[in-house]
């Protein structure tokens, strides 16, 4: 008798992590506006973004969820990398890094942030490589 059950048991199960997994959202997009004046996040997915309208402008913590680093040059091995403090705004869909100071021309840029990140994917479960922390997303942005 569980020989029948368990064939639709543990597709059941397939079907139900990989079907958690697709979704209709795009990947982050994190680029420059076109004046290069801020960095424009994209494509949140709908629970993040509602809680950014709830709570950026409430909660001081929300202007943690991405860090700007200036990048070293190639040839420059004594410096250090510096963060590149700034405002988090929302503008329709779409949340928008405003430095304090402005962006150096040919210096390069790396964004790290924690929206539409996970823990880990279907894929990653099924292969028992689930992680402790949330696997953030990074871009490399050239002014």
């Amino acid at each position: 008798m569980f020989k029948y059950i368990k064939f639709p048991v543990s597709a059941i199960c397939f079907l139900f992590l990989s079907s958690c997994n697709q979704t209709n959202s795009k990947p982050l997009v994190i680029a420059f506006s076109s004046d290069s004046s801020q960095i424009v996040f994209k494509d949140i997915n709908e629970a993040a973004l509602f809680q950014l309208k709830t709570n950026i402008n409430t909660d001081s913590s929300y202007q943690h969820l991405v860090t700007v680093l200036q990048t070293l040059d190639d040839d420059d091995s004594t410096g250090m990398e510096v963060e590149w403090q700034g405002k988090l705004s929302l503008k329709s869909n779409e949340l928008l890094f405003t430095p304090n100071f402005p962006f150096v021309r040919g210096k390069t840029y790396l964004v790290e942030t924690i929206l539409n990140s996970q823990f880990a994917s279907g894929e990653d479960i099924i292969k028992d490589k689930i992680g402790t922390q949330i696997k953030p997303q990074q871009q490399t942005l050239k002014r």
